[in-house]
């Protein structure tokens, strides 16, 4: 009950603060146009950019690893069998949406173009849908808080949403186990 009425307060006090900190924190408006041609995993892809093939890392976002271990201190203590398998769906979902499409790609103003493993990272639309938030609203992936982003705050908002309404992977319960 002490999470609910965490959870509830963080969304209550994010959404009073949306607007401005929106206006604050809004992606680049530069895109461009690329296609993807493998999905590595959840949050992991590689694109086909002016005829060269580059690894492109979701910014602002992780999605959990479907054949790896889970660092579960990440994850608030949910356990890597069940990340696991929610590594698995985010990965489905990711390459149901952009495998083998056109999709248009914008960069992090605060993290840059690439990371420490020469991946670029990006922001990815197709149309207007932003990928990466997407994965968050429905609960495939949690908000990379190691770094912030253009869309810290946004990613915030909701993956505290998806938590409360246990979306996805936050769909777990302590209690059971």
């Amino acid at each position: 009950m002490k999470k609910l009425i965490i959870l509830f307060l963080i969304l209550l006090v994010s959404s009073c603060c949306a607007d401005s900190i929106k206006q604050i924190y809004s992606p680049t408006i530069e895109v461009e146009s690329v296609y993807v041609i493998k999905v590595i995993d959840g949050d992991t892809i590689d694109i086909l950019k002016s005829g060269k093939t580059e690894r492109v890392r979701l910014v602002g976002i992780d999605t959990p690893e479907p054949y790896s271990k889970n660092n579960e201190k990440k994850w608030y203590g949910i356990p890597d069998d069940h990340l696991r398998k929610w590594g698995v769906n985010a990965f489905n979902y990711t390459n149901e949406r952009l495998y083998k499409k056109e999709v248009n790609i914008s960069y992090d103003s605060i993290q840059g173009q690439k990371d420490e493993f020469g991946r670029t990272l990006a922001y990815i639309f197709i149309d207007e849908d932003n990928i990466n938030l997407e994965l968050v609203q429905n609960g495939y992936a949690r908000v990379y808080t190691e770094k912030k982003s253009d869309l810290y705050f946004r990613l915030v908002e909701a993956e505290t949403k998806a938590r409360f309404n246990k979306l996805g992977l936050w769909n777990y319960s302590f209690d059971d186990n």
